[in-house]
C-alpha cells in the first residue's frame, strides 16, 4: 500500500478505516454489525456501547473489503457476510455465514462462479433461502448456501450491488451498476421449488386469494 504523502495519481491512496456496511438484527434490538473496508467485521450487543473486532476468516485473504453483512431474520447468533478482494486481482466469490454472532465462520460460497460478490438479502418466509448479488447476475439458493442458481431470464450479465426485498408482495428489488433497476414480481413459487420431487409430472404452486370486485 502506498503512504499517506503519496501522490494521488495513477495508482491514488488507499485509507482504511471506512466503514461500508452496516446492519442491525431484525430479531434482537441493538445487536449491530460493521464491516469495513480493512476487512473487519465489528459486533456490537448493546447498541453500540461496546465492539469486538474480527479481522480473521477463513481463507479469505487479510484487508478484505466486507460488500454486505446480513443479519438472520429467524434467530440472532446467525449473521452472513459477503467479501470483495478484487482491489488485489482476486475475483473469487467470498459469502460466510456465523452461527455464533461473528465469533466463527463457514464459507457458503459452494459453486458459486468466479466474479465478487455484493450483496445478500434473506427470505422472509424461509431461512433456508437465500439471494446474493454478484458481479454478473444474481443467484439464489434453497438450502443457506450449498447449492447456488442463476437467475438471468430477462437479466443481463451486470454487476448487482444492492438488493432488497418488498415482503409485502414478495418482490425482489435489485439496483445494478449505473442506472439500472429490476424488480423480480413475487417470487414467491421459488419458495415450493425445493419441495418439488423430480419424479412429478406436474406441480400445480400455491396462489394468493385474489380480491373480488362487485359492480353494484
Amino acid at each position: 500500500y502506498w503512504s499517506s504523502d503519496a501522490v494521488a495519481k495513477d495508482v491514488s491512496t488507499s485509507q482504511f478505516g471506512t466503514i461500508v456496511s452496516f446492519a442491525e438484527s431484525s430479531v434482537t434490538e441493538g445487536l449491530l454489525y460493521a464491516g469495513s473496508d480493512d476487512g473487519v467485521i465489528s459486533v456490537s450487543s448493546d447498541k453500540g456501547e461496546n465492539w469486538t473486532k474480527i479481522s480473521s476468516f477463513p481463507d479469505v485473504p487479510a484487508y478484505t473489503y466486507v460488500s454486505d453483512i446480513c443479519p438472520s431474520k429467524y434467530d440472532e447468533n446467525v449473521v452472513f457476510a459477503s467479501f470483495n478482494n478484487h482491489k488485489s486481482n482476486d475475483f473469487k466469490p467470498y459469502i460466510y455465514i456465523s452461527k455464533n454472532k461473528g465469533k466463527s465462520w463457514t464459507s457458503i460460497s459452494a459453486n458459486l462462479p468466479e466474479g465478487v460478490v455484493h450483496s445478500i438479502v434473506q427470505d422472509h418466509k424461509n431461512p433456508n433461502i437465500l439471494f446474493c448479488g454478484t458481479e454478473f447476475g444474481v443467484f439464489i439458493t434453497f438450502n443457506k448456501g450449498n447449492e447456488w442458481i442463476r437467475i438471468k431470464n430477462g437479466l443481463p450479465d451486470i454487476s448487482v450491488r444492492d438488493m432488497v426485498i418488498q415482503e409485502q408482495e414478495n418482490d425482489l428489488v435489485i439496483a445494478t451498476f449505473g442506472r439500472g433497476f429490476y424488480i423480480l414480481h413475487n417470487y414467491s413459487a421459488l419458495r415450493e421449488l425445493g419441495n418439488i420431487s423430480t419424479e412429478q409430472n406436474a406441480h400445480l404452486f400455491t396462489v394468493k386469494d385474489a380480491k373480488l370486485f362487485l359492480p353494484r
